[in-house]
């Protein structure tokens, strides 16, 4: 009888908590949803490799519009141009990748094409007027958070845009007739492309051995 009673009881007990954590459940507040520290940042990196993407697939057709017009100078300069854009949109996905995003290419690009000397116009007006616009608020944004990873690659991005801008000037003023001898390397470690030469022993930014650079010629 009394070995019954313990049971009624305990079982009444486990209702009442079972009915009691219902009840809270049903009337707690919804958890909010937890936002991603980096939300910012990786909108600015997909952005940033969106950017590099196509550039990467436009300077590829430059390239291919300078080898039908026998201008070596600008087919290299265009070549290794768009493998420095490869390189650095791959590190900037991998960059998302490892904050915890995802990266998408884009699919649908529209290409222009033109002589080559109309090329090395648009090319340096578009990467005059993509710094402009961005004004480094991205690397800003990304060192508010304390993210120097992705500071890091986003300043190399920019660096790259100025020193493409500054290769495309000069390939431009130098002209069909200038005599061939522009060469190219490119860092493989981070993208910095030098006019071939005397390179430095390190990329000054990576510190990439300089035998592991990657010539056009």
């Amino acid at each position: 009888m009394k070995l019954r009673l313990v049971l009624i009881l305990l079982l009444f007990a486990a209702s009442v908590g079972i009915l009691v954590w219902l009840y809270c459940a049903a009337t707690r507040a919804p958890r909010a949803p937890q936002v991603s520290p980096w939300t910012e940042t990786l909108a600015d990196l997909d952005a940033c490799c969106r950017r590099k993407h196509v550039k990467s697939v436009q300077y590829d057709k430059f390239a291919a519009i300078a080898v039908g017009e026998s201008r070596p100078d600008a087919e290299r300069l265009f070549r290794a141009m768009a493998f420095s854009e490869r390189l650095q949109e791959h590190h900037c996905a991998q960059a998302i990748l490892h904050l915890g995003g995802s990266y998408t290419p884009p699919v649908r690009i529209v290409l222009f094409g033109g002589t080559t000397d109309g090329n090395l116009e648009r090319s340096i007006f578009h990467e005059l007027r993509s710094l402009g616009e961005r004004h480094g608020a991205e690397i800003d944004r990304a060192m508010r958070k304390n993210n120097r990873y992705a500071a890091r690659l986003l300043a190399r991005a920019a660096a790259a845009d100025r020193r493409n801008a500054a290769l495309l000037e000069h390939c431009r003023r130098s002209g069909k007739d200038h005599p061939d001898s522009c060469r190219f390397l490119v860092c493989p470690g981070c993208g910095n492309i030098y006019a071939a030469g005397d390179p430095d022993p390190y990329c000054p930014f990576c510190l990439t051995r300089s035998e592991r650079f990657v010539r056009f010629e």
